[in-house]
């Protein structure tokens, strides 16, 4: 408004200079345009701000300083040229920019505050607009705090050069190989989708590989790879991935956790029909367009740092010796040993609530050992209680957490992100020591199972994992792991004869704590044994079982991974 009442100005103080004699000296200089400042454009307002007559820049600034300090109008039309773009968030799916009437110009604009595209759709990409376009924005207008004439947030572009929502062709793709969307993008228009739903069109999705889920011999064998990628934000999984430039896959370590794709494919809102779990995913077909190699090696022994196959301490030094100087693994990583005598001040205590120590595969002083520094306690809390247990020289740990290569020259845990997952089998500090029931050094047997179980409140989950052991009764053909929801029910007993103190193992999952997805993997059967690990429950009262899905079979027949036959 002190816009247009300046050119106004302007307008008569020239009149009265054109009824001045023109010999008579100007008793000051007029102002001309500097090279800061640009030149004043007098623009009259015009509009309705209808659809059809949609009132320009001028008008609706002149309609904001009739309203009262943050005091909305109703909904109007506005038509300009985008001046200038503050911002395209493709996180939240809006922009901050602002028009003016006189295209390349910025006087008299008018900001629109975190608006909309095209029909009230989110922005997916920063290109959707750019300077000099010609729009119509549709939404709400205030003079904020009374000294921000703005669109409030949640107006949205009627057209854009003279193109409609509903004339907008459908992009081809969501992002380009050049200008991947995200993976919290991706995870984003998942999330819209209807359950089970898929889009239209393909994505170009950028991350970096935090998990590779398939085992080396089901690379070799189908081709494809299952695994997870991340912005740093939000993981997506790519389901049945295929390599460079839709090729088969043929071994493990083509890609490796820490590596960089991009990918295309179409994403989809996958629903487990037996949980209604959600998982956001790129669908089957997809494959990579774009590599790049990360510092995180491929493991080079026979264990590949999970708790089903936790690395040795001599695997743990020659895996994590490959990953560049001083970069924390992004992912964590399982290692198995045997306490070498801790010093004095690197025992755990409450000042710190950490501690060092060397493990190996015996628990002597050897080259290949393994330094755990500044680890903390079971249950991956500092230690904190003098009352606890600590550690000491022969006990049997497992470490779960980040790794480096420091300074290129020492394999390692990272100070304060690793843990004791286990202390001689025990998982948390209420175990009470090695001999405590429910450990994998003492499972339960099915008959303390039940006692145990039955003593927990109805319905309520255990916080912790437990694990029984014996001997399968028959199972049903119907409760037998199948690829479709790829786990299990059975009873077992002592010795795997039906009796009053079988134990219910309600819909567990596979070894090494994954579905069952193949059906060359040997099954289980009457009479073999099986250690069941997972999170159990007392089913309406009445009822001791594991939860469905929260259990796995940790061993079957001594086996703890599918890659051993039996």
């Amino acid at each position: 408004m002190k816009k247009i009442f300046y050119s106004m100005l302007m307008l008569a103080m020239a009149a009265m200079t054109f009824t001045s004699c023109e010999d008579v000296p100007e008793p000051y200089a007029w102002p001309t345009p500097s090279d800061e400042e640009e030149e004043e454009v007098v623009v009259t307002p015009t509009g309705s701000g209808t659809v059809d007559d949609p009132y320009n820049v001028a008008a609706a600034q002149a309609l904001i300083q009739t309203l009262g300090a943050d005091v909305q109008s109703d909904e109007i039309y506005v038509k300009g040229f985008i001046s200038q773009i503050d911002e395209v968030s493709e996180q939240y799916g809006n922009a901050t920019y602002w028009i003016s009437d006189t295209k390349g110009s910025t006087a008299g604009q008018l900001e629109i505050y975190r608006g909309y595209s095209l029909g009230g759709e989110k922005f997916v990409s920063a290109n959707e607009i750019k300077e000099g376009d010609e729009v119509i924005v549709k939404g709400k207008v205030v003079n904020f705090r009374g000294n921000t004439p703005e669109f409030t947030t949640g107006s949205s572009l009627y057209s854009l050069n003279g193109q409609t929502a509903s004339e907008k062709p459908v992009s081809e793709t969501l992002g380009t190989l050049d200008e991947p969307i995200t993976v919290s993008k991706a995870v984003e228009l998942i999330n819209a989708l209807e359950d089970g739903g898929t889009t239209e069109q393909d994505a170009y999705i950028k991350g970096k590989i935090t998990t590779i889920k398939t085992t080396d011999e089901n690379i070799a064998k189908y081709k494809n790879i299952d695994y997870i990628i991340s912005d740093g934000t939000q993981e997506l999984t790519v389901f049945r991935g295929k390599n460079l430039d839709n090729t088969d896959f043929t071994e493990a370590g083509q890609i490796n956790v820490g590596d960089e794709v991009v990918v295309i494919g179409k994403l989809t809102k996958y629903v487990n029909p037996n949980t209604g779990a959600v998982t956001p995913e790129v669908a089957q077909g997809n494959y990579i367009v774009k590599l790049t190699k990360g510092s995180t090696p491929a493991p080079t022994g026979g264990n590949d740092g999970s708790l089903a196959k936790p690395f040795t301490p001599a695997e743990a030094n020659a895996f994590i010796s490959q990953m560049e100087a001083s970069v924390n693994s992004t992912q964590d990583y399982y290692i198995k040993g045997k306490i070498i005598e801790i010093e004095d001040k690197n025992q755990f205590g409450t000042q710190y609530g950490n501690c060092t120590f060397y493990i190996s595969d015996d628990g002597t002083d050897k080259d290949d050992k393994f330094y755990v520094y500044r680890t903390l306690y079971l249950g991956n809390e500092k230690y904190s209680d003098e009352s606890w247990p600590k550690p000491k020289a022969g006990d049997e740990v497992i470490i779960c957490g980040k790794v480096v290569n420091y300074k290129g020259n020492t394999p390692e845990t990272v100070q304060n992100q690793s843990y004791i997952y286990s202390l001689n089998g025990q998982t948390s500090v209420g175990g009470g020591g090695s001999n405590t029931p429910g450990t994998l050094a003492k499972p339960f047997t099915p008959a303390e199972a039940n006692a145990f179980i039955l003593k927990m409140d109805a319905g309520v989950n255990s916080t912790e994992d437990y694990y029984i052991k014996g001997k399968i009764i028959e199972i049903e053909e119907k409760n037998q792991f199948g690829t479709q929801y790829g786990n299990c029910t059975f009873y077992i007993s002592d010795d795997g004869t039906d009796k009053d103190d079988k134990f219910y193992v309600y819909r567990t999952l596979y070894l090494g704590n994954e579905k069952y997805s193949d059906d060359t993997w040997p099954k289980p059967k009457a009479g073999d044994e099986v250690i069941i690990c997972g999170k159990v429950v007392n089913y309406k009262g009445n009822t001791p079982e594991t939860v469905q899905n929260q259990s796995y079979i940790y061993s079957l027949n001594g086996n703890t991974s599918r890659s051993k036959r039996h």
